[in-house]
């Protein structure tokens, strides 16, 4: 059973830090060393050609102790960002560029419509290297794509990792790619292989933890290898927005709820019916999620099953890890689909020590809503 006073402490541990690892692409499984080595040189030739360009476009900013990333579109000293980087921060805020160098910028305005984009201007721009945009419609799942940016620490800026596209959803203007970012990535670039802009990444902290003393401590649960970027057409809407000062004075994105806490569950295999969408806990990429914690037992072997007609479903089962300085979470595993064709998520695995499991039920895109059924069992 757990104690209330655990319960306390894990109560605010709605979401965790969506870390995800980078794919690089595995050479071609050719004959001879020679061409593996020249395959495998070109790839990376181009990476380096594709980096040593862009990077002096791309600004880490910084807002009091956090900080985002962003991309400078213009020579007059237009940047690009994410709205949540800039959502309540003063009206001028510090860019940092790849060299070091800082400049004043101010913050001119946000998307309209619940768009998670903002725009900035350097006061008084000199010598900017600026991206280009790449083409609609011009990218495709499989493609290779890197990201820039300042992930968890500002002693990491202009980070450059690269993957694929993984999922294209224009419906929502979104992209899903494996390229490796974090919390403090929001608002850098996506780029394509001949280096344009393709997107905007958008990252966030999924939660954290209150301490007896009601101080939080933040944690993250790495390597789901799914992350999502603001496609390309949204990101032409808003520039023509800006051109056309278009724009709202504050964010539009939707206002930020108290969290649900978690719901407890026993692992006996009732099945609990739930339902994701407003008024749910929600992602900074737009998701609605739901969240389970059970008290577990080492050697344990357990399921878990989220079934939905309505939605796609997505579990990640995470270890809370408690010691007498620090709480954070480590995630065990992740499944979206539990086979092929079956679009239901389904995790079997076997618990490592005695303790406190969280469950985090949610989707595999933004702002899918609908009805689905969870059940936990332990196979004693």
């Amino acid at each position: 059973m757990i104690t209330s006073q655990r319960l306390k402490q894990t109560s605010t541990a709605l979401f965790a830090t969506i870390s995800l690892l980078s794919v690089t692409a595995m050479p071609s499984l050719i004959n001879t060393p020679d061409a593996r080595v020249l395959a495998q040189s070109s790839d990376e030739q181009q990476a380096t050609r594709i980096y040593q360009r862009v990077n002096p476009a791309v600004v880490t900013i910084k807002i009091g102790n956090g900080h985002g990333s962003g991309f400078i579109v213009s020579k007059d000293g237009y940047i690009i960002t994410n709205a949540h980087v800039v959502a309540g921060a003063p009206s001028v805020v510090t860019v940092e560029f790849f060299d070091g160098k800082q400049v004043p910028a101010d913050v001119i305005g946000f998307a309209k419509g619940g768009l998670d984009l903002a725009v900035l201007k350097i006061a008084r721009p000199q010598k900017l290297t600026t991206v280009a945009l790449g083409q609609p419609n011009s990218f495709k799942v499989g493609a290779r794509v890197y990201a820039i940016g300042t992930p968890l620490d500002e002693d990491f800026h202009n980070t450059f990792t690269q993957g694929n596209i993984s999922r294209l959803d224009p419906k929502k203007g979104m992209i899903q790619h494996t390229a490796s970012i974090n919390h403090g990535n929001s608002g850098g670039p996506l780029f394509n292989s001949e280096g344009q802009v393709i997107g905007v990444n958008t990252s966030g902290i999924l939660g954290d933890v209150e301490d007896e003393q009601g101080n939080r401590s933040g944690f993250f649960a790495p390597g789901t290898n799914i992350n999502f970027a603001i496609s390309l057409n949204r990101i032409q809407a808003f520039l023509k927005a800006v051109r056309q000062n278009n724009l709202s004075p504050r964010s539009t994105l939707p206002k930020e709820q108290a969290p649900l806490p978690p719901q407890e569950i026993a692992l006996d295999g009732q099945e609990i019916t739930g339902n994701l969408g407003e008024g749910k806990n929600r992602l900074e990429d737009g998701r609605y999620a739901d969240i389970y914690i059970f008290q577990g037992k080492a050697g344990e072997k357990v399921t878990l099953q989220m079934k939905s007609k309505e939605l796609n479903p997505f579990l990640v089962l995470l270890q809370v890890k408690e010691s007498d300085s620090d709480k954070n979470s480590v995630k065990l595993a992740e499944n979206d689909d539990q086979a092929p064709g079956n679009f239901n998520a389904q995790i079997v695995t076997t618990l490592p020590d005695d303790g406190v499991y969280m469950v985090l039920a949610t989707t595999s895109l933004p702002q899918e809503s609908g009805n689905y059924t969870f059940r936990a069992i332990a196979n004693r």
